[in-house]
């Protein structure tokens, strides 16, 4: 059912005809790329974004919303219908967006801040492009500027980051601290700090630093990022050892290889929630076909391009069974091409960084299938795991939990959360996500009234 965007009333299009005359489109396209679906302060538009196959795609919604504005302005909200309040496009739409770009940067009708932001999310997809020569000359323009948008600052101190050049990124983000404050300027900014600390680390102790690694083309992408550091200066050479499908790397042995961490504390509001979709249920023998993963902030959960992880995976030594393509919808198709474990595990922990790994009956299940892919990437994988299944059991009571068991499915239904893609890593991964943010809610509106209650609730857990 089409619905009004503004109003609610059922129309066959973004706006009805009323809303059309009266309604502030840019401030509506303001809003709903603001939005955080989910939480509840806008039932109309939780509603939209539930029929959806991700929620996530809700704020393109603004894309055609934006039709109704003159140009350059139209072209300024349908940019940031793409790239949302962060600062990245995905990859098949940026041809459009620099074409876009090209055509509306000398044109009247956009301040020069939003000049400057739009050009931001062109740094990022040009560095993404490994056009690092383009990224370069309008990191330098940008820098140029006494303020630029708090986005912008992230795209430079990535860009930074990942061509080696620390101390930039570390002005970047003094830069931004001034402007917006620390406390912004960290929530923004603090990931790529957190690399950029680990990289500088790395290269401190001679080991390899950053290298990109894409799906497709990766020796020229290699090549044209180890040309571009040399025109600045800095020498850097291939990985000795490159894993190719062919070659499948020797393991770290089972027996050397440490289980993963497991926390029960709750107090954290910043985590990477994961899921994966596995060719059966045993780590020994079966093997990973898919991983989901989506980072949340500051007990937010950002579905935009560069918070979420969703990557097909070569299934090692298996098949992909019909029953398990009647669950999933994946098919041998899907994962023919796809990447092996050892090569996406790399990226999947790149991606996390050290955050809090939480999952749905991930420390039995989930995690252990992790551990082997780790063995065969070598690489130890030390973040911590949190299981929201161990978690739920304490809420058997209020929720009216009945079954010995509780799925996902069940648990997310008790608690008014609609997972579009049911049985799919990211979309699972989300929906753990929010799960548990919701029982956390829960929690803190309960507080035991006697010592006897709490050392009960304690037994419990």
């Amino acid at each position: 059912m089409a619905v009004c965007l503004n109003c609610g009333k059922e129309y066959d299009g973004c706006l009805c005809d009323e809303c059309r005359n009266t309604a502030d489109i840019e401030a509506l396209c303001r809003k709903i790329i603001e939005y955080s679906v989910g939480s509840g302060d806008n039932p109309l538009w939780d509603r939209i974004a539930a029929e959806l196959s991700s929620t996530g795609n809700f704020r393109n919604a603004v894309f055609a919303l934006a039709d109704e504005l003159p140009s350059p302005r139209k072209e300024y909200w349908q940019i940031l219908s793409f790239s949302g309040i962060n600062a990245n496009v995905q990859k098949n739409n940026r041809p459009w967006l620099y074409e876009t770009y090209a055509g509306i940067k000398d044109a009247d009708g956009l301040s020069r801040f939003e000049l400057n932001r739009i050009k931001g999310v062109v740094l990022g997809a040009l560095y993404m492009d490994y056009q690092y020569e383009d990224a370069d000359l309008l990191a330098g323009e940008l820098l140029e500027e006494e303020t630029l948008p708090i986005q912008v600052y992230y795209n430079l101190a990535d860009f930074y980051s990942k061509t080696r050049r620390y101390d930039e990124v570390d002005e970047t983000m003094n830069f931004a601290a001034q402007i917006y404050g620390a406390e912004q300027a960290a929530k923004f900014i603090g990931e790529i700090a957190d690399k950029n600390r680990k990289y500088r680390e790395k290269e401190a102790a001679g080991k390899q630093q950053y290298m990109p690694n894409p799906k497709e083309n990766r020796e020229e992408a290699r090549k044209a990022y180890i040309d571009f550091l040399a025109s600045i200066g800095i020498e850097a050479e291939l990985p000795e050892a490159s894993t190719s499908r062919s070659t499948i790397p020797k393991a770290i042995p089972r027996d050397q290889y440490p289980s993963p961490k497991e926390i029960r504390d709750v107090d954290f509001d910043t985590f990477v929630a994961y899921d994966l979709e596995t060719t059966g249920l045993s780590p020994k023998t079966d093997a990973i076909i898919e991983i989901g993963a989506v980072k949340v902030s500051g007990g937010r959960v950002i579905e935009s391009q560069e918070y979420v992880f969703r990557e097909f995976v070569k299934p090692y030594k298996k098949r992909i069974s019909d029953k398990v393509t009647q669950l999933t919808g994946i098919t041998k198709e899907d994962v023919k091409d796809a990447r092996e474990m050892w090569d996406v595990f790399r990226d999947f922990l790149e991606f996390a960084g050290d955050a809090v790994l939480v999952g749905f009956n991930n420390v039995n299940f989930d995690s252990r299938f992790l551990v082997r892919a780790g063995r065969y990437a070598n690489i130890i994988m030390e973040n911590t795991q949190f299981d929201v299944l161990k978690y739920a059991e304490r809420f058997r009571d209020r929720l009216g939990l009945t079954d010995k068991k509780i799925s996902l499915d069940v648990l997310s239904q008790k608690l008014d959360i609609k997972n579009p893609e049911a049985h799919r890593a990211l979309s699972d991964a989300i929906t753990t996500a929010k799960v548990f943010l919701k029982l956390k809610e829960m929690d803190r509106s309960v507080k035991p009234e006697t010592v006897d209650d709490l050392l009960s609730d304690i037994d419990d857990w």
